[in-house]
């Protein structure tokens, strides 16, 4: 089954309906808000109706009202949305029916014309069973051969009622659905054209009862996204679309396999040929024993549900499994498919469209095996929450309940009420609801249903009849299974509404976090004792702190029997690593075997107290039976968490299902279910050895030292900045401690703030404003002693590898930077954080996106003394290394000057030596270089110095990381389970474009250090930097006459730009002060006269373009993304860049506009003027490459004085900033003069 198709059968049939019916609402009167003017409505007459000034039947009258009333009920979306759906869930059954030979080809076409064969036949005079009313209605219709749609619509509606399979599954269409049929419904690729052909659906898709069910998922994606997009709570008509998902065909085998084919095989272990088919069977770790199995004695006895069950997938599973264990055990076809329907199967959802696909996938599957059931005069046990709620007022509804029970059963009857009380709650709760549970309260409703539905239901006294919906509900979640398969709702706590959500915190409270996990333990609660629950849901419960106590729960009262544990990529129509899934069969063991305990009794008890009850009997029971306690149980895992798809997990799965194959880590059996108690938190880990597991016993990272998430401002828009937005009077990076910044003025301090893949040193952009906390969020003053002091920190979401930093004192740090402070040794601390150790412990503890300080807290930490001091000193050398990396770029606020002019004659001396060992170390010789004279003023030449120089830094961090990792795992004896290799590509420095990793080592990229180079050279132009000293010059406002003087350098004079606005202009723009001509001279006072040309020449090869084109087209882009769209140089520019200058934002003020406009537009403009004018006094011997020349200069012109027009507006508002607003608030108050940010 192609469901790419599908899906795009099913979106298009569904914006196909909506339009249709959109328009043809309009053409009932309605406006798009589904408001209707007076005159517009049908006025009522005697033998009819007057609509649109013709006359009607009086049937319109009353199917135009109904739909007038329904659109003020639902609004006019949700009544586009039931009406397309009806047609398209009607019309797909009706071919599905049609491919499956259980009903005639009603929706074929009858001619070249597309005529459907309904309406063929009709005019023929065979008219399905329909009122009176409608017939002469239809008659009418039928000699007007232009009518066809509205003849299909009668009689399509006629012989959906007249139909028993999609009457009993589907129900009546509502009255004013007729009306709403597309008028393009039979239009050339409409919907019933797309329905026969077999661009989308096969015919051997229409054989499978699955379509059904895909089609629905996919018809209902497009609301899912609607409903996924909107913020806040879901609402209760928005569940089933926000939580439906199709589960895997092979999952929910694998689940149906292991828990109804396991009962089976428990009390049938001779059968052979059905086990030979189950191909996703899992043999046990253990055989069960004759005293612990699950026992029944017929097969009508085993009853099995899905109570989240969506289209049916999973009941339709279980139906085929039914089906072969009656055929094998010598029941015919129908008396098989009898029993599985009245006796077997339950289905329970939410969603009225969900029961109804549930019901007809089967009885489609009813039908296949035996043609009999196409009369319907059966149906599944599938219900929903519609109608469960009687429209009673409440001393009604308690005389109705004590009716129901007899009569003279005050105490049931009271029950009963209570019950319905509940269901008033229905369609917000759905299978959750807990009801009563008095053993003869229940016995007693159960009779008393079986005593009114006897005969049928049509004798029954009304109110009676309006309770048996919300009886049959009570039966069915207050029923005891022997098996339960279910792929629930996901929804977090967040989402759920207000009726969820407290009803989930009182009577779930230990697995609220989920919807998915309030299902989990929902489900165990309704086993029989011995029973087996199967699901798949979301990994998260298997490791995540907000259901440890469910962990608890299950760890000491069920025993897992196998897992497969799928991780991301289980669901092919979900992308992203967000939804992570496990598979998973659970027991519920039969306490009474093992002691005098009930399960009963002992799931009374406090959650401590039940596990001393187990530890008790484990020390007091020494039987063969108590090999099966829970704490001894062993089960099955299965570890497919690499697969790259679906298909891909499945087959890893069926290929390892017994044993591992070719050296894979997938299967992992007799897994000990106490050995999980031992990790903090209890998380699922069964793939990791007990090695490592009873590191657990020793400290943890926690127990000397403090970890914590740190502020949170709830407005970072106001409060936080790039530390470069702002000017540098107003921020300070090395407060002591918070004592002493509190007694300065400084407004803005830096902070961690979590960041990218980073290890040892960086990640450092931010800077909060600190003077004023009281508005924040959560500012987190109580770890005021900690703030301002230096520490270890790390993200506390990553979607990569976990990565620790160090970072000195002086910083704040913010809530997605959690920070640990170690009592000592904080070198040895940061050593351990970085090592693979750290990241396994990780993966087992929580293997999410999130790494929060508890989680890292409880890391097994073993400090080795004798080791500690040459482990610090490798730390230390990583974060100086580090360190220098990152302050070797212009966005550190520790930068001091490009590195390519900070080589000196050193570092070539530290090559050399470096070359030197490299050679020895590769080949073992020892060899001798003598050092030629420097080549200081060959850009060339410093630039093979960097690279050597950063390579000799890259290795050696690469070395040393390798040693600690080496170090940590001979501490921690985990030789046998982890390697100390480093890959390349996890060395993070030189992460700015420098280099690429490959196999052989790392290359580098030689245009990432010349834009560095061009970028701190622009600084210095505009005063940013200076040559002839080290860090930051001009980065406030209003700089003096002193500060922006010319200077000397090397013997030259440089001279800084007077305003801070620089042209990016081509050379021949006119301007003394063009980017490429400031840049030559730049080389020139920087490098020397003697490699001038060199220089210039080598800039451009590294480019791979002129320097001129660079500065015009590439510049200002790399800018902006150095400094993450928060640019410090903003781009004044016409709408092509036919104008661009650039101009310095903390040189800025209410005049740096106008002089824009007034040095260097306008000049600018009578420079193109003047180009023209001398073109244009020679236009008639132009040769065409002038010719073109003069066209260009005049759209530049145009181009340059229509920006004009807009520059001249911002230029007389004489606007001024705050530096403090940040950039993108003032970069908006100039609006498009100014290129887009983004």
């Amino acid at each position: 089954m192609d469901t790419n198709r599908i899906k795009r059968f099913a979106t298009e049939a569904r914006n196909i309906l909506k339009a249709g019916i959109a328009a043809k609402i309009t053409t009932l009167g309605f406006d798009k808000t589904g408001n209707v003017a007076e005159e517009n409505k049908p006025q009522l007459m005697q033998g009819g109706s007057l609509w649109n000034e013709q006359l009607q039947t009086e049937g319109f009258y009353y199917q135009w009202m109904s739909l007038y009333n329904r659109i003020q009920q639902k609004g006019i979306n949700e009544v586009y949305e039931e009406a397309a759906y009806t047609w398209f869930n009607r019309l797909c059954a009706i071919r599905i029916l049609q491919k499956n030979n259980l009903c005639s080809p009603v929706l074929a076409y009858a001619d070249a014309a597309r005529t459907p064969v309904i309406v063929d036949e009709a005019r023929q005079g065979r008219i399905p069973q329909m009122k009176e009313e409608l017939r002469q209605r239809l008659v009418e219709l039928l000699d007007d051969d232009t009518k066809v749609t509205e003849q299909f619509a009668i009689l399509i509606t006629a012989w959906c009622h007249d139909n028993p399979i999609i009457n009993q599954c589907f129900g009546s269409i509502a009255d004013y659905t007729e009306l709403l049929l597309p008028n393009n419904i039979l239009a050339e690729g409409g919907f019933v054209d797309m329905l026969n052909h077999t661009e989308f659906i096969t015919d051997e898709d229409f054989q499978s009862p699955e379509l059904i069910g895909w089609l629905y998922q996919f018809y209902i994606s497009e609301r899912k996204d609607e409903v996924f997009a909107k913020k806040g709570k879901f609402e209760a008509d928005e569940i089933p679309a926000a939580t439906q998902i199709f589960t895997p065909n092979w999952i929910v085998k694998y689940m149906v396999q292991n828990t109804l084919g396991r009962i089976y095989l428990d009390n049938n272990p001779y059968e052979t040929q059905l086990q030979k088919k189950w191909q996703y069977l899992v043999e046990p770790s253990e055989k069960p024993s004759n005293d612990t199995i699950l026992k029944y004695n017929e097969l009508e006895d085993l009853k099995v549900a899905d109570l989240a069950c969506g289209s049916g997938h999973i009941l339709n599973e279980c139906f085929d499994l039914l089906y072969d264990l009656y055929i094998a055990e010598g029941y015919g076809r129908g008396e098989a498919v009898e029993n599985i329907f009245s006796h077997n199967l339950t289905g329970i959802d939410l969603d009225t469209r969900a029961k109804q696909l549930s019901q007809f996938a089967l009885l489609l599957k009813a039908c296949q095996k035996d043609a009999a059931f196409a009369d319907a005069h059966i149906l599944p046990h599938v219900m929903d929450m519609a109608h469960v709620s009687p429209k009673m007022d409440d001393k009604t509804l308690s005389e109705a309940c004590l009716e129901f029970m007899g009569g003279y059963e005050d105490v049931a009857g009271e029950m009963l009420a209570e019950d319905f009380e509940l269901l008033k709650e229905a369609e917000d709760l759905g299978s959750i609801m807990c009801f009563n549970d008095d053993k003869e309260y229940l016995s007693m409703l159960r009779h008393q249903y079986a005593e009114w539905t006897e005969s049928g239901t049509d004798d029954c006294p009304e109110n009676i009849k309006q309770l048996l919906p919300g009886v049959q509900v009570i039966l069915a979640l207050t029923e005891k299974y022997h098996a339960l398969v279910m792929n629930p709702p996901y929804m977090g706590g967040g989402k759920m509404n207000s009726v969820l959500s407290k009803y989930v915190k009182d009577n779930y409270e230990e697995a609220k976090a989920d919807l998915f996990s309030v299902f989990m333990d929902m489900g165990m609660k309704r086993l029989i004792f011995g029973g087996k629950m199967a699901q798949i849901n979301m990994q998260s419960w298997m490791f995540l702190s907000s259901f440890e106590k469910l962990r608890d729960i299950f760890l000491y009262n069920y025993v897992i029997d196998s897992m497969l544990h799928l991780g991301p990529r289980t669901f092919d129509e979900l992308s992203g690593e967000v939804v992570q899934n496990t598979a998973f069969v659970l027991t519920k063991p039969r306490f009474s075997e093992y002691g005098m305990t009930t399960s009963l009794e002992l799931a009374s008890k406090p959650l401590e107290e039940r596990k001393n009850i187990v530890n008790k009997l484990m020390e007091e029971v020494d039987s063969g039976e108590f090999k099966k306690n829970i704490r001894e149980a062993k089960g099955i895992y299965y570890r497919l968490v690499d697969g790259k798809n679906c298909a891909d997990k499945e087959q890893m799965f069926l290929a390892n299902k017994d044993r591992n194959e070719d050296g894979n880590r997938i299967y992992y059996p007799n897994v000990a279910q106490k050995n999980f108690e031992k990790i903090p938190g209890s998380p699922i880990g069964y793939w990791v050895s007990e090695k490592f597991i009873s590191k657990f016993e020793g400290s943890n990272l926690g127990e000397n030292s403090i970890a914590r998430s740190g502020f949170s401002t709830g407005n970072n828009d106001r409060y936080i900045r790039n530390w470069y937005e702002i000017s540098k009077s107003e921020e300070k990076f090395d407060f002591p401690s918070i004592n002493v910044y509190s007694s300065s003025k400084i407004k803005y301090v830096p902070f961690t703030a979590g960041g990218g893949y980073r290890k040892w040193y960086g990640n450092l952009y931010s800077v909060v404003n600190w003077s004023d906390t009281t508005q924040m969020h959560r500012p987190r003053t109580t770890y005021s002693q900690l703030y301002f002091h230096e520490a270890l920190t790390w993200n506390e979401v990553t979607s990569s590898s976990f990565s620790a930093r160090y970072y000195p004192q002086g910083l704040l740090f913010e809530h997605s930077g959690v920070s640990m402070f170690p009592n000592e040794n904080k070198y040895y601390y940061l050593g351990l954080l970085n090592t693979p150790i750290l990241a396994k412990y990780l993966a087992l503890m929580n293997p999410t996106l999130h790494n929060g300080a508890e989680v890292v807290s409880k890391v097994p930490f073993i400090y080795d003394s004798r080791r500690s001091l040459y482990i610090s000193d490798n730390v230390q050398q990583n974060i100086t290394i580090s360190r220098a990396d990152w302050d070797a770029h212009e966005t550190s606020w520790d930068f001091q000057r490009n590195e390519l002019l900070s080589i000196d004659t050193s570092t070539y001396m530290e090559n050399i030596d470096y070359k030197i060992e490299k050679h020895f170390e590769e080949t073992g010789e020892h060899i001798s270089i003598s050092p030629a004279a420097p080549k200081l003023g060959s850009l060339e030449w410093r630039m093979e110095q960097y690279k050597t120089k950063w390579e000799r830094k890259f290795m050696q961090l690469h070395k040393n990381e390798e040693e600690l990792n080496r170090q940590f795992i001979d501490i921690y004896g985990l030789q046998d389970e982890l390697t100390p290799d480093v890959p390349l590509n996890e060395i993070t420095i030189l992460q700015q474009g420098e280099i690429d990793v490959t196999d052989n080592g790392i290359t580098w990229n030689e245009d990432a250090m010349t834009k560095q180079l061009i970028s701190y050279a622009v600084g210095c132009m505009l005063g940013r930097y200076r040559l002839d000293k080290p860090g930051l010059h001009i980065a406030h406002p209003n700089p003096t006459d002193e500060e922006i003087a010319p200077y000397e350098y090397n013997g030259e004079q440089w001279e800084i730009d007077d305003d801070g606005i620089m042209p990016l202009m081509p050379n021949d723009c006119g301007f003394s002060d063009n980017a490429s001509a400031r840049f030559a001279d730049f080389i020139r006072v920087a490098l020397g006269y003697e490699e001038h040309v060199a220089n210039l020449n080598y800039v451009e090869k590294c480019l791979g373009k002129p320097l001129e084109q660079y500065f015009v087209k590439d510049f200002w882009k790399g800018h902006k993304k150095m400094y993450q769209n928060r640019p410090i140089y903003w781009l004044f520019s016409s709408k092509k860049g036919a104008f661009q200058v650039i101009a310095y934002m903390h040189r800025m003020n209410a005049y740096t506009a106008e002089r824009v406009r007034s040095k260097y537009l306008l000049p600018y403009i009578e420079h193109l003027e003047a180009e023209i004018d001398k073109l244009d006094a020679r236009r008639a011997e132009l040769s065409t490459k002038e010719s073109k020349q003069l066209q260009a200069l005049q759209k530049q012109l145009d181009e340059c004085r229509e920006y004009h027009e807009r520059l001249q507006v911002v230029a007389e508002q004489a606007i001024s900033f705050d530096l403090d607003d940040g950039v993108v608030v003032n970069y908006a108050k100039f609006g498009d003069i100014l290129q887009k940010i983004k």
